[in-house]
């Protein structure tokens, strides 16, 4: 990769300006010009740090400190003995940003519900146009999962999650489906708090399998509206339960997060089926990707 850069005309940066840059912000900009002239894209490994150095126009130790404050952020992988690689996506990264937002109370917890009632719904519509064969068995399997999980609120979250994440991943929009998964860490507490407060699991999950067969059937209309209904009632159960809840900050309507240590990160599954992300044992929270 190297070499190839090597024979490209390297662009001209320019000079820092007046404000003071930090080394992160400087050697960033300067990938993020690399990126948009061609010359690295999703994936590629960085040139060696000699030749970065000299092509960014910063010293090797500040090139250093500036590759390490990027590999912490997530925007870029070493992979010992072989070099620095752009991340081939940065769901993951953007996923625990959102939760700090939440955590310093830049953004409420209840705006994430206002934006799954604008996703989820149009995402169940497109899925009811788009959806292959290989959507609907993960559906399927989701759905078989929940059943199975009934007496297991731990497993059940994680099958639910499974399946509304295969509705997303059948709208083939991959602006939704980013979207949504960088909200299934901040959203694992809440999800939880609800669970106790479902009235029938076995009613939960014959209303997911009615969003099935309505997305099954190319039904968009109702597909959407049955999606918007199920998060008008997790709100309810969510509302209920801050009235309810008597310790002050655990869970409120300016912020609720999850470390990010402790939220199973679906974009890394062992295998694509929801019936062996059921089976396998939990590790502390789990996202929150249905109602």
């Amino acid at each position: 990769m190297s070499d190839k850069l090597a024979k490209k005309r390297t662009p001209k940066f320019p000079m820092p300006s007046a404000r003071r840059e930090s080394v992160i912000d400087r050697v960033a900009h300067r990938i993020e010009t690399l990126v948009r002239s061609g010359q690295l894209g999703r994936g590629s490994r960085l040139p060696s740090e000699p030749r970065l150095a000299e092509m960014l126009n910063v010293s090797r130790a500040s090139l250093r400190e500036a590759l390490k404050g990027m590999m912490f952020l997530g925007l870029l992988k070493a992979r010992p003995g072989d070099g620095t690689y752009l991340q081939p996506t940065l769901s993951s990264m953007v996923s625990r940003h959102f939760q700090w937002m939440l955590l310093l109370q830049e953004i409420k917890y209840f705006e994430l519900y206002e934006l799954r009632q604008i996703l989820e719904p149009a995402a169940a519509a497109l899925a009811a146009r788009r959806a292959t064969r290989e959507d609907h068995n993960q559906m399927r399997a989701a759905l078989a999962a929940m059943r199975a999980a009934i007496h297991d609120p731990v497993l059940f979250v994680r099958a639910e999650m499974e399946f509304h994440d295969a509705i997303t991943q059948a709208s083939k929009n991959v602006a939704i489906l980013s979207t949504m998964r960088m909200m299934y860490g901040a959203l694992a507490e809440g999800r939880h708090r609800v669970l106790p407060l479902v009235e029938s699991l076995e009613k939960h999950c014959a209303h997911h399998e009615r969003m099935y067969k309505l997305i099954a059937s190319g039904q968009a209309g109702p597909a959407r509206r049955a999606i918007a209904a199920d998060l008008k009632y997790a709100e309810s159960l969510l509302r209920k339960n801050l009235k309810t809840a008597d310790r002050l900050g655990a869970l409120n309507d300016h912020a609720i997060a999850v470390p990010a240590s402790q939220a199973v990160d679906i974009t890394k599954r062992n295998g694509s089926g929801a019936g062996r992300a059921a089976a396998r044992k939990p590790k502390g929270a789990v996202h929150a990707a249905g109602s």
